[in-house]
């Protein structure tokens, strides 16, 4: 799934620059600039990094990308605005 449409950066890139050892959103912004236009993506990022921080620390990693329904209804309504 798309998180910043601004930027072209999916789930998964921030799943994989997470997994290659960027430990906080700062971190993936370096290396994929998500978040860093309009904005309002960041707490959908922000939520992917954290999930997979969560999974690669519990062993239970699987890939699976963002759960969005651990978003809160604002957060939502920018990613499907922004689609």
């Amino acid at each position: 799934m798309y998180i910043c449409l601004c930027k072209a950066v999916t789930d998964h890139d921030i799943e994989a620059s997470v997994l290659a050892g960027a430990q906080s959103l700062s971190q993936v912004q370096k290396q994929l600039a998500v978040s860093t236009g309009c904005g309002r993506c960041e707490s959908a990022a922000q939520l992917v990094v954290d999930q997979t921080l969560a999974k690669a620390a519990s062993g239970q990693f699987n890939g699976s990308g963002l759960n969005i329904t651990e978003l809160n209804s604002a957060d939502l309504a920018a990613l499907v605005y922004a689609a």
